[in-house]
Order: structure tokens, then C-alpha cells, then sequence
């Protein structure tokens, strides 16, 4: 469902928003797979995703992830894998970003768990104040837990593959856990925003157009 918001944005700034949120997508689908196979992501990256999950409706696309220069890795992902470029990436990149879209589409039907999320947050977000940083390890464990006992339990689950020994570290699992959250935020903006599978099969070149000039 479009918001009221949305629904009275021209297909222009519908169209930015689009890439917006294909780049977060995308970010998050490298940082997942960054820290799986490596223990470790950009840190800039990683903290402009999690900006978004304490981002308000009434945010611009941009501002939620504190700017579109903040994104300049998922674009420029984004645009490698719609010009088929062959990259290392491009298939675990796609494997989890069709994984965070699902997930989003389970989601919002359901509205206890909506809720739920929404009154962690909010509890989070105190986390946050408190500790002066959305990057605290305590706030990325709430991030976490929030996710597991919520976002996680639907079926089919997001399956992250790596190296064991790094994926049983808490604190890997804990930034995985937040990445994906941070995702399944991004997917919902995308679908907000009228993208869908159809416009990733069917619309590559306008996408490719509009990513190349959010990097200029």
C-alpha cells in the first residue's frame, strides 16, 4: 500500500526514492556478506543503515540514511549488477536482497509484530540517548534482539552464509542481525516508492539512468 505521502509525490521524486532505498538494499546485502566472509564492513556504511532505523515518516529517502553520499556503496552496486557487470558479489548480493523484499512483504501483514517492533524502537531509541551513539554495542544488541524475536521468526528465514568461526561471534551476529533490519526498512521504502521484481527485470535502464545521477 502507497502511504498518502507517497501518493502525492511525482513519479520524479518517486523515482529518486526508488534508488534510494535499492542502494540501502544493496549496502546492507555487501555489509552482511563483508562481515560473514571477513568479520568486519565500512563502518560508514554500517552506520548510515542503522541511522534509518531511527529515521521518522516524515523524512526524506535521503535524510533517513543522513544523506545520499552515505549510500555511495550501495549505488555504485546497484548500478555493477544492473549493467551485469561480473562481479564477486552480484549473487549473494541479489540472494539477500530478494530475501529482505520477501521478508518486508510477510511483514506487513503482520500487525502485532508491526507493533511490536515499533514499541522496541521506541525503547532502543532510549538506548541510543543514553548512550550517545547509534553505533554502542548495546544499542546494536537491542537492534539485534529486537530482529530475532520479531523479523526472524517469519518462514523462509534469511539464510546468511560465511565462515563459522566468524558467524558464531556475538558481535558479528548482533551487526548481521541489525544489517538485515536495516534491509527489510530499505525494502519497505522501495515498495512504498512503486519498485518491485518487475521493475528490477523490466526497468533496468531507467534505474541505471536514475542511479547514475544520484552519483553525480
Amino acid at each position: 500500500m502507497i502511504c498518502p505521502q507517497c501518493a502525492a509525490m511525482s513519479e520524479t521524486q518517486h523515482a529518486h526514492a526508488r534508488v534510494i532505498a535499492l542502494a540501502a538494499l544493496m549496502q546492507a546485502a555487501k555489509s552482511v556478506d563483508d562481515i560473514a566472509r571477513k568479520g568486519i564492513c565500512d563502518a560508514e556504511d554500517f552506520h548510515a543503515l542503522l541511522h534509518s532505523l531511527f529515521a521518522n515518516a516524515e523524512q526524506s529517502p535521503e535524510a533517513m540514511f543522513g544523506g545520499r553520499h552515505q549510500l555511495k556503496t550501495g549505488l555504485t552496486l546497484a548500478k555493477q549488477l544492473l549493467s551485469g557487470e561480473d562481479i564477486k558479489q552480484a549473487k549473494t548480493a541479489m540472494t539477500y536482497t530478494a530475501g529482505m523484499i520477501a521478508v518486508e512483504k510477510r511483514l506487513k501483514k503482520q500487525s502485532e509484530m508491526l507493533q511490536a517492533i515499533a514499541d522496541g524502537m521506541a525503547r532502543i531509541e532510549k538506548q541510543r540517548e543514553y548512550f550517545g551513539s547509534i553505533s554502542h554495542e548495546s544499542v546494536i544488541g537491542g537492534i539485534a534482539d529486537l530482529y530475532g524475536e520479531t523479523i526472524s521468526t517469519l518462514k523462509p528465514r534469511i539464510i546468511v552464509h560465511g565462515k563459522p568461526e566468524l558467524l558464531r561471534q556475538s558481535a558479528n551476529t548482533n551487526k548481521v542481525r541489525a544489517l538485515l533490519f536495516s534491509g527489510v526498512r530499505a525494502a519497505h521504502l522501495w515498495q512504498q516508492h512503486k519498485g518491485g521484481h518487475l521493475r528490477l527485470l523490466f526497468g533496468r535502464k531507467k534505474l541505471l539512468q536514475d542511479i547514475d545521477q544520484a552519483l553525480s
